[in-house]
């Protein structure tokens, strides 16, 4: 029998509407204009009501920990960031937060923008920490201003020196370590202009310091993969965004049931793919199993049912 368990909801990519707010053509003097009409051409795909399906979802999983790996507003606006900040203020579940490369999309003003999300994040600089029983969820932040038509992250070297710290530490402490970032840490996942600059860094620290979980947004596809830990693979999980209303399954709105037992000398993790598509009922996929020793994160199988 389990020792502990612990679920986390892994969602990512709201894209909260901006129907409600109003935008000043001075708002749009610099890079956030290509979003902007990015969005006029695509908000039939990103709707509240699919959201809203998903949220509703999750609370009848009575989740102990919604991870959200970015990318809440469309602009990064102030108000956008506001309207993010009274969102999440309104989840019944506890929630931990990154930010993604729309909540980043030019300079901005830490506290008017995404520091508005402090009281969802662990204590900073980026990595941060935050606990939940015997889970550690390290958030990391890829998200920094970049050209036009440039949609790439970076953790740059003093995060990845961080993280590296804190990897090792929460290693030693035999947490199970679940790491978020929201650009895919592997470059196959996506194209040159939207992937993470620094992921050979990354790939390095996660190889050198192991983890449990990675899991990530970005791409608006749900993947699931994995990449080199010290004594086997980690497993490496994308999801769609959380308000993408088509019908593809791969790319419908979605999360990620992450069920975390802990057993004596160890962790078992199931994950579920939970699905909505329009018109039909939330669909699970069946879930991938793996499981690691605490006391060094040693992948010692992984299977499907």
């Amino acid at each position: 029998m389990p020792l502990i368990d612990i679920t986390l909801a892994h969602a990512s990519d709201p894209h909260l509407t901006m129907d409600s707010l109003h935008i000043r053509p001075r708002d749009l003097l610099n890079k956030r204009a290509l979003s902007y009409l990015s969005w006029q051409r695509r908000r039939r795909c990103h709707q509240a009501r699919t959201l809203q399906r998903v949220m509703d979802d999750i609370i009848a999983h009575d989740v102990d920990m919604l991870a959200l790996t970015g990318d809440l507003t469309n602009l990064g606006l102030p108000d956008e960031c506001a309207q993010a900040a009274r969102w999440l203020s309104r989840l019944p579940m506890p929630v931990t937060v990154i930010p993604g490369n729309h909540d980043a999309l030019v300079r901005s003003d830490w506290h008017e923008t995404i520091g508005r999300w402090s009281a969802w994040m662990g204590p900073l600089p980026f990595p941060y920490v935050r606990r939940i029983g015997p889970v550690a969820l390290i958030g990391v932040n890829s998200a920094h201003p970049t050209p036009c038509f440039c949609a790439a992250g970076s953790i740059g070297p003093r995060q990845c020196a961080r993280l590296a710290t804190i990897l090792e530490e929460t290693g030693r402490q035999g947490l199970y370590r679940a790491v978020m970032i929201h650009h895919p840490p592997l470059a196959r996942l996506t194209t040159p202009r939207k992937a993470l600059r620094d992921a050979d860094a990354f790939a390095a620290c996660i190889a050198r310091n192991g983890a449990e979980l990675v899991l990530h947004g970005h791409t608006h596809v749900s993947t699931q993969t994995t990449m080199p830990g010290p004594t086997g693979p980690v497993p490496v999980v994308g999801v769609a965004s959380a308000s993408a209303t088509v019908a593809d399954p791969a790319r419908a709105a979605s999360w990620n049931r992450v069920r975390i037992s802990a057993l004596p000398g160890g962790y078992r993790t199931e994950i579920t793919r939970r699905i909505i598509v329009p018109g039909e009922a939330p669909l699970g996929t069946p879930p991938i199993i793996f499981t690691t020793a605490a006391a060094s994160p040693r992948l010692s199988g992984i299977s499907s049912p």
